[in-house]
């Protein structure tokens, strides 16, 4: 029996042993591996566990919005058919679980955004997942500054889109930065958010790239930063605006303790024009 995709349906839940006898193999271990490429199909099936069993390779997978940040397998089998997938009328379909021996969902076909290749680890892929609807008002926002850019070379220019909506250079800079929350340290990544200090739409272009313009926040820190609730001196120390009341301040953990995990000279500049320009000072 040919392996088809016909019949699943995009968001509902599917055990590997339902879909190995659905696809006519003996056994779900046929399918066991992260990457399945049926023969005699155009496929390249992804099965990506986030939270995976202790005895097994961990890798750094997981899903971020509309992205797949995805490492690739550790002996680089698939990497170049992955990476020619669109060229070589291939699609990729991901099948996703937050947690092992739980269904995975499916995702659909899925499109390779970028990627960066190793050969001491495995390489870095980001795909975007499903409808771009969700992405209307950065991609608006982006349209605007559409002549800012249309002179930059294609890769930076690719590089300043998905800067706009948390995604790509940037954010990977800000990873490399600061390795976790800026503030609080949270490692998982998955939940933090890559926030620009002096906001998109007052950057030129070199701004909107410089992970000096940026920190990594959880979503909480995140909105309030971002609307000028609360902002950081140049000690590091949280300024906190009186907009935010002491009891709203001390539900979301908020108190004149906090501050950045480290204060870099180059952010100095974007910090000021936050305290100035986007901060509620009253």
């Amino acid at each position: 029996m040919k392996v088809t995709l016909d019949g699943l349906n995009i968001g509902n839940s599917y055990e590997r042993p339902f879909l190995a006898e659905l696809w006519g193999y003996k056994g779900f271990q046929a399918i066991s591996r992260g990457v399945v490429t049926p023969s005699g199909t155009n496929f390249i099936i992804l099965f990506v566990t986030k939270e995976k069993q202790q005895a097994l390779t961990q890798y750094n997978d997981y899903l971020d919005g509309g992205f797949l940040h995805w490492e690739g397998e550790e002996k680089h089998s698939s990497d170049a058919r992955i990476i020619n997938a669109k060229q070589n009328g291939d699609q990729i379909h991901l099948f996703y679980r937050d947690i092992h021996h739980s269904p995975f969902v499916y995702h659909g076909e899925i499109s390779l955004e970028s990627f960066q290749l190793h050969t001491t680890k495995p390489s870095e892929f980001v795909f975007s997942i499903g409808s771009t609807n969700e992405l209307a008002d950065p991609l608006d926002d982006i349209e605007k500054h559409k002549q800012e850019y249309d002179v930059l070379e294609q890769t930076e220019r690719e590089s300043i889109v998905k800067s706009r909506i948390g995604q790509g250079l940037f954010r990977e800079r800000l990873i490399r930065l600061w390795g976790g929350c800026s503030v609080t340290g949270l490692s998982n990544l998955s939940l933090l958010r890559a926030s620009h200090i002096k906001p998109w739409r007052s950057c030129t272009n070199e701004e909107r790239l410089d992970p000096m313009n940026g920190l990594l926040l959880h979503p909480t820190l995140d909105h309030l930063f971002d609307t000028g609730f609360v902002t950081f001196e140049e000690s590091a120390k949280i300024r906190i605006s009186e907009r935010l009341s002491e009891a709203d301040a001390k539900i979301l953990q908020i108190d004149p303790s906090v501050r950045l995990r480290k204060a870099p000279a180059k952010i100095g500049d974007y910090l000021a024009f936050h305290r100035e320009h986007v901060f509620k000072n009253h």
